[in-house]
Parts: structure tokens; sequence; C-alpha cells
């Protein structure tokens, strides 16, 4: 149900606009005839609703890939924990790998609202304890490897913060809020012939805008996880790593 959860909300909205151009139409309030003005008019809606729509869907897809970048950073200084541990006969990598387990779970549980900021950057503080047994074993290189690590991911939360905060394209919005409301309005005052015609094209018309509308402003926060969007970004790839370098199946 998911994916029908934007189109459903729409639908009253759709019935209300419905309701407001019948009783346009019973009043006689429909002065305008369908021209090439009122068509330049749905075309530059269509062309803005567009170019905001590929705006955010590009930031979305950053975002989504922020959440492998994450997975990734994690794993590449577990591989330099194990390498570590595999030609160190005295190092034991299996604090660290505990903790990088924990630290994946942590990220899950900020982005789900259930972590504050300050908790997670503890928990990024921590590693730099257990990178300091990387040089004491010898494996100075590894340790600076894990620094740089370690320094890609807080600037990937940083930016996931960010994200979290603030809209995409904020100013585009007006522009695009300014046209959907001058194509509704022309969608009431439009008369037609047959007016069952033109209830039905306008209603179409009418829950496509705001469908679009409600959609662009839905991705525009990737990591929102309230139980209020369909679109948010997958968690699944910090769920499946963790699980791994726990050693078990997936978590539940």
């Amino acid at each position: 149900m998911a994916k029908w959860r934007l189109f459903l909300t729409v639908l009253p909205f759709t019935l209300l606009f419905a309701l407001a151009k019948l009783a346009m139409h019973r009043l006689g309030w429909e002065p305008w005839a369908f021209d090439s003005l009122t068509g330049a008019l749905f075309g530059a809606a269509t062309f803005v609703i567009a170019f905001v729509l590929s705006g955010t869907l590009s930031e979305y897809n950053a975002s989504e890939e922020m959440v492998l970048q994450v997975v990734n950073a994690v794993e590449t200084i577990a591989d330099l924990n194990s390498l570590s541990a595999a030609s160190q006969a005295a190092y034991d990598g299996a604090p660290l790998q505990r903790q990088l387990a924990n630290l994946l779970g942590a990220i899950e549980s900020w982005l789900r609202n259930s972590l504050s900021l300050e908790q997670l950057t503890q928990q990024l503080d921590g590693l730099n304890l257990a990178f300091g047994a990387f040089k004491a074993s010898g494996e100075g290189s590894a340790a600076n490897d894990s620094q740089a690590e370690l320094a890609r991911l807080r600037l990937l939360i940083s930016r996931m913060d960010v994200n979290r905060s603030t809209s995409f394209l904020g100013p585009a919005y007006a522009m695009l809020e300014i046209f959907l409301v001058a194509a509704v309005i022309a969608l009431l005052l439009i008369q037609a012939e047959l007016f069952a015609e033109v209830l039905v094209v306008s209603c179409f018309l009418f829950t496509s805008f705001t469908y679009l509308l409600l959609l662009i402003r839905d991705l525009d926060n990737p990591f929102q996880y309230d139980g209020s969007s369909c679109v948010d970004a997958d968690l699944s790839p910090l769920t499946t790593a963790r699980a791994r370098l726990q050693g078990a199946g997936p978590t539940p």
C-alpha cells in the first residue's frame, strides 16, 4: 500500500475540486475557453514540475548513495582490522569488529530518530581508541587508512543531517506553487460544450499536478522515517552489513 499512499492522499482533494468545478458550472462562473494562452500556462506548469522533480530526484538518488558509502567506509575499516589481525598475532580484532557492528546499528537508529546526533558522534569518537591499537601492533598504515575512512564517515553523516533539515530546491518550490495555483484556477474557469468531458479532464489534471507536488515534497526529505513518507532512502544495506560483521543472520 505504500506506493498508493500519495494517490489516496490526493483523492479527497480531487473530490473537493470536482465539487468546486460543479458549483462554478452551475453558477455560470466559467468565462474562459481553452486557447493558446491557457495551453501555454499548462505547458509552463508542466515544465516547472519536470524541472523541480528532476532536481529533487537527483538529490534523492545522491542521498540513497550516501547509505551505501557509509556501509563501504565501515566495511573498509573492518577489512583493515581483519588484515591486521591476520598479520599480527598479538593483535585482537574482535573488539573493533564489535564496535563497527554497533556503529552501523547506531547510524540506523539515528536515521530512524531513536538516537541523537550527539550520541552517534560519541560512538564515532570511540573508534579513535580502537585505532590506537593498530599503531601499537605496528600497523601504522592501517591506522592512517582507518582514520581517513572515519573522516569520510563524519562527512557523510553531516551531509545526511543537512539533508534532513533543509530543502534541496527551496526557492524553486515558490515558482512551482505559483504555477500550480494558476493552473488549478484556470481549470476551474475553463468551459467546454460537454461539461462531463471538461470535468473528467480537469479532475485528471488536478490529480496529476497535486500528486506530483506531494511526491516532490516527499522526495525532498529522503531520511524522514516517521511513517508519513513512502519514498524514504533504503536502510537495508546498514542492516545487512551489521549482520555480516556480527557473523549472524539478518537482524530483526
